[in-house]
């Protein structure tokens, strides 16, 4: 694996936690592509439904997702040389290049974030540009606090950084938006944050440890169960198009969880 990848946005995603072109797929299948069919099927206006829309938020995800693997970077090279028992995604000779090029490799990734800024200059409005740039910015306030936590609160960050992957990129472009969607956007921690965030605080919670043996079967049921909440809402209530297509998106992620069960055997 060439190490050098990890100049670049998902490079050190890929080197350190998937590290296989089955994995990745697996990765853009669970986060990023739910995340885009969330915004553009789910929340975009119709009148703002275009190949440039799509564009423009792949563009946006791409940069923040900079910011975020940034946090692993540091989480992963220099906060654990803190910890008692880490947990070891990078060794040997990768791990000192990285540890002996730190700030050079984060400063050549966010010149690559400035020059992308730059270039939307050409393609964008200033407001889009100044929500990337602070949400960014808010991106690595997150992971530096989530970094140098050591106590329960590290839930709560982890929580704050989960649902940062989806809310972030649509607050982003939350001017393509319908307005009457806009508030839709805090549904999008049903897609991942909630029960990614269930099974990281069975790290510190023994009660939500023993609630949840079992990865697999939990997941079938959290995703199972909340998208016929969805669709029961759809039908007994509100009869929004979004709930329904809530459904189908979360079905979409029990049926993917299966998928990848079944290849993994």
């Amino acid at each position: 694996m060439n190490k050098y990848i990890i100049f670049f946005p998902f490079g050190y995603t890929y080197i350190s936690r998937i590290k296989n072109l089955s994995k990745f797929i697996s990765f853009l299948l669970t986060i990023p592509i739910p995340c885009f069919l969330f915004f553009y099927y789910g929340l975009v206006s119709s009148e703002n439904k275009s190949c440039f829309t799509g564009l423009v938020f792949i563009w946006s995800y791409i940069n923040l997702y900079i910011f975020y693997e940034n946090g692993y970077i540091e989480n992963d090279i220099k906060t654990v040389k803190k910890e008692e028992n880490p947990t070891l995604r990078i060794v040997g000779d990768l791990y000192h290049f990285i540890d002996n090029n730190y700030y050079k490799i984060i400063s050549i990734r966010v010149v690559f974030f400035v020059i992308s800024i730059l270039l939307l200059f050409f393609v964008s409005n200033y407001i889009l540009i100044l929500k990337l740039s602070l949400l960014s910015l808010a991106t690595a306030l997150l992971y530096y606090f989530h970094n140098n936590i050591r106590s329960v609160f590290k839930v709560l960050t982890f929580f704050c950084l989960s649902s940062s992957r989806f809310i972030f990129p649509l607050l982003v472009c939350s001017d393509l938006i319908a307005p009457e969607k806009f508030n839709y956007i805090l549904l999008s921690i049903f897609i991942y944050t909630i029960p990614a965030s269930l099974i990281y605080s069975a790290k510190s919670f023994k009660l939500i440890r023993f609630l949840l043996r079992g990865e697999y079967k939990y997941k079938i049921l959290y995703y199972t169960f909340t998208s016929f909440i969805f669709m029961a809402s759809h039908f007994l209530y509100d009869k929004n198009d979004i709930s329904l297509f809530m459904f189908f998106l979360l079905l979409y992620m029990s049926l993917l969880i299966c998928l990848k069960k079944v290849i993994n055997r």
